[in-house]
């Protein structure tokens, strides 16, 4: 019996079975639920969603991210996806078979570190600019182009690329 993603995948591997597979495997490992680990280091894997999980929307309702001292800080600098925040997400990740409290939408540095510096341990990316959740004021958002890494600022009402990352703490 063949491994997929989705909500069949439930009896294969629990969350607990996928963490203990992010803490052990490498990095450009595609996980039973189909994420796949981008990145290890500081004690944490980095797990980017399924690119059966990528959406376009505008940009969500989150609130500043904190200070960052590098690319790979802690919980404080995330926000969980909400059906508030970014709903359309929110809904692909819970139609995937997700549940989509376990995962966030990055700040912009994270999303440059480890997100577009690992982009190559993703299952796929798309060449274009990724939302962060890093608010700019109130019409501007931070998005990050994954042609070139570096960051904007874009009208929190245009539709931009999403995508979910996680982190298991080792």
């Amino acid at each position: 019996m063949g491994v997929t993603a989705g909500p069949a995948d439930w009896w294969i591997a629990s969350p607990e079975a996928i963490d203990s597979l992010a803490i052990s495997c490498p990095e450009a490992t595609t996980l039973p639920d189909g994420s796949r680990i981008i990145c290890k280091a500081g004690g944490k894997a980095w797990i980017v969603a399924p690119e059966t999980t990528q959406v376009g929307e505008v940009w969500g309702n989150y609130t500043a991210c904190g200070n960052i001292d590098n690319g790979l800080a802690g919980e404080s600098v995330r926000s969980d996806i909400t059906s508030e925040n970014f709903p359309v997400l929110y809904t692909k990740l819970i139609s995937c078979g997700f549940n989509p409290t376990d995962w966030f939408v990055p700040c912009y540095q994270l999303l440059q570190n480890p997100g577009y510096v690992c982009r190559t341990n993703w299952d796929s990316f798309t060449a274009t600019c990724y939302w962060s959740s890093t608010e700019i004021n109130a019409a501007c958002a931070c998005d990050v182009c994954y042609t070139s890494g570096t960051t904007g600022f874009v009208n929190k009402a245009c539709v931009c690329i999403v995508r979910a990352f996680r982190c298991v703490t080792y």
